[in-house]
């Protein structure tokens, strides 16, 4: 097999159950969320109008997905998320929980520096490359969630000695 064939191959199959089940929790989720939007004054629809339509249509469509799925295996994974290959997918996914749990106590960039570069030296990358890019993407993301786009990010020890 080629390297397009395999690319070409869905890494992991789900049965229409599966991915109903999905659409219709992420409904249930987004009319959850939208319980506590606040009405706008003199206006005809409120805030929670749009958000409420497409979970109720997540929700119906996910019902009939659940419903009208083929019976038999709900999941079917691909021989290329064996072995290495998988344990690197699920790497990245343990990276970005991580992430969500330490960002608030070690600050935006040192969070991301460490997230990028260990992803990147699991990948193959040399070291001096990895820690450099790291470093690079970490502090121009700041830069530009911080100051472009005014997202306040969680601050550290890295951001307590930068100029900005």
């Amino acid at each position: 097999m080629h390297l397009w064939d395999a690319l070409l191959v869905d890494p992991v199959q789900f049965n229409d159950k599966v991915t109903g089940a999905f659409a219709l929790v992420g409904g249930l989720a987004i009319l959850a969320g939208t319980l506590e939007f606040r009405e706008i004054p003199g206006q005809q629809f409120g805030s929670a109008f749009f958000p409420r339509i497409i979970g109720v249509a997540m929700m119906c469509c996910g019902a009939v997905m659940a419903l009208r799925g083929a019976p038999g295996v709900l999941f079917r994974q691909s021989p290329m998320l064996r072995g290495a290959a998988g344990l690197r997918v699920l790497a990245v996914f343990i990276g970005i929980v991580l992430w969500i749990m330490l960002v608030p106590m070690a600050g935006f960039i040192a969070t991301t520096a460490v997230l990028i570069g260990g992803l990147s030296l699991l990948a193959g990358a040399s070291a001096i490359p990895a820690v450099a890019t790291a470093g690079g993407i970490s502090l121009l993301l700041s830069l530009l969630f911080s100051y472009v786009l005014r997202v306040p990010l969680p601050p550290g020890v890295v951001e307590s000695v930068l100029p900005w």
